[in-house]
């Protein structure tokens, strides 16, 4: 009896079992026309018969509350009304008919609603079969053209991960191995570092002075990386490396990125110092610092304390925007002249450069010239 949606505690479940088979018991004629009392247990006195679409409906009384169900009075009193309106219909296109033969076409027409209303629900049935059918098609269309994305995915990756390095020639390192994905890391940011000095360094209609702001910078970070790989050559033990060459360049590779990674910031802390300190930096600072100190609600007294804290607060306010402006904008002038220059000289592809590749020595004792 302690059915979900019911609202019946199992402490009521033996009255309303008791009520059920009583009224069963009436129906039925009493105890004596039970002639298999198991059966009929099973098959009509235990069974709640709901009359409507309510759960807590048990032969048109509520299981929570013990009254009559309201949910069955009102198709009743439906029922009702639609049995009046045929009887008016009757009355209005066959008047004067004898009680035998108005109900004769009364059940006629109940008989005939009944059947219309089992087509409908038979149509509607097939409908919902119907697209019950084509959701379970769409879904395992849906799901074989995933299976069919994940293996075009699984062998794209495959091929890929064949693929040879296309800086050293390594193979099965899906296209770039990890050493030479860190030089190319490491030669990008060395360029953005140059590019960093040459914002406030170098003339920037002046290629020549821009390249030697430039070659400067990179010869400056070629050293601390070899400094850098030096003291890490020499802090593991003797033969370490011996074991595993390919995993020793990755990491030396990675001790370069590192070095330029952390010069990066500190260039790009040095060009904002310099950039503020220039005259459309200082134009601006004062620009501001004029137009805060006449605020009307500093008029009174301009050069006080809290005028001077404010107008100094705008000021510096303004010179960092501006000098974030000064910095992206000469940046992106510098980018597109190198990009100018770099696509006039096409990078050689590895299959160019193996002769010099192989010409490279591979003992543990020139370890640093060959990963650098």
């Amino acid at each position: 009896m302690d059915e979900p949606g019911l609202d019946v505690g199992p402490e009521s479940a033996p009255q309303l079992l008791a009520d059920r088979l009583t009224r069963r018991l009436t129906e039925t004629g009493g105890e004596a026309m039970v002639a298999k009392p198991f059966g009929w247990l099973r098959g009509r006195g235990l069974v709640r018969r709901p009359s409507c679409s309510d759960r807590r409906c048990d032969d048109g009384i509520r299981l929570d509350t013990g009254e009559s169900c309201e949910s069955c009075a009102n198709v009743l009193h439906i029922h009702r009304a639609r049995r009046a309106q045929m009887r008016a219909d009757i009355d209005r296109e066959l008047p004067g008919l004898a009680d035998g033969e108005r109900r004769r076409i009364l059940e006629r027409r109940r008989r005939e609603r009944v059947a219309t209303q089992a087509e409908n629900f038979a149509r509607d049935q097939e409908q919902v079969r119907v697209e019950r059918a084509r959701r379970e098609a769409a879904r395992a269309e849906a799901a074989e053209q995933t299976e069919h994305a994940r293996r075009v995915a699984a062998a794209a990756e495959a091929v890929r991960q064949a693929l040879a390095c296309e800086d050293c020639g390594r193979g099965r390192v899906a296209g770039l191995c990890e050493a030479c994905s860190y030089r190319r890391r490491t030669e990008t940011l060395t360029v953005e570092t140059g590019l960093l000095a040459a914002t406030w360094a170098a003339v920037l209609d002046d290629r020549d002075d821009i390249d030697a702001v430039i070659a400067g910078v990179r010869a400056s970070l070629e050293a601390d990386i070899k400094h850098a790989q030096r003291e890490f050559l020499e802090s593991v033990e003797p033969g370490e490396l011996d074991t595993d060459p390919v995993g020793a360049a990755s990491v030396l590779a990675f001790v370069a990125l590192q070095t330029v990674e952390a010069a990066l910031s500190d260039y790009r802390s040095n060009a904002l110092e310099r950039l503020g300190r220039t005259a459309e930096a200082e134009a601006e600072a004062r620009r501001v610092f004029r137009t805060e100190q006449n605020r009307r609600w500093f008029r009174h007294n301009p050069k006080g304390a809290d005028a001077i804290a404010a107008a100094t607060k705008a000021a510096d306010t303004a010179r960092e925007r501006t000098v974030e402006y000064l910095l992206t904008t000469r940046l992106e002038q510098l980018r597109e002249q190198t990009v100018v220059r770099t696509e006039q000289v096409p990078a050689a592809r590895w299959t160019g450069r193996l002769h010099e590749l192989a010409a490279r020595l591979l003992d543990t004792d020139t370890a640093g010239e060959v990963i650098a």
